[in-house]
């Protein structure tokens, strides 16, 4: 199977899952008060694990737009991300 070509397009969406992967990723050193998660890390992580159906519906578009298959995303961060997914 041949190499998909990747436009700048492409790159440009890969790089929005990139920045969502970066964000969910990111230390508790912005935690609120009481001790939780920043709220980026909280949303990225909802959004990679397509905790609501507007999230799944808006990562299905962005792997759609970046050509990457978003049922292994999903399957990736809900195994990564347990307690974020539950």
């Amino acid at each position: 199977m041949p190499e998909p070509i990747l436009t700048p397009e492409h790159k440009l969406w890969r790089a929005v899952l990139e920045q969502a992967h970066t964000d969910a990723e990111c230390a508790p050193g912005e935690s609120e008060a009481d001790g939780s998660a920043p709220k980026e890390r909280v949303r990225a992580r909802r959004f990679l694990t397509a905790g609501t159906l507007l999230d799944f519906a808006c990562l299905r578009f962005v792997c759609d737009l970046a050509e990457v298959p978003n049922d292994r995303v999903i399957r990736w961060a809900r195994e990564r991300y347990a307690a974020a997914a539950g």
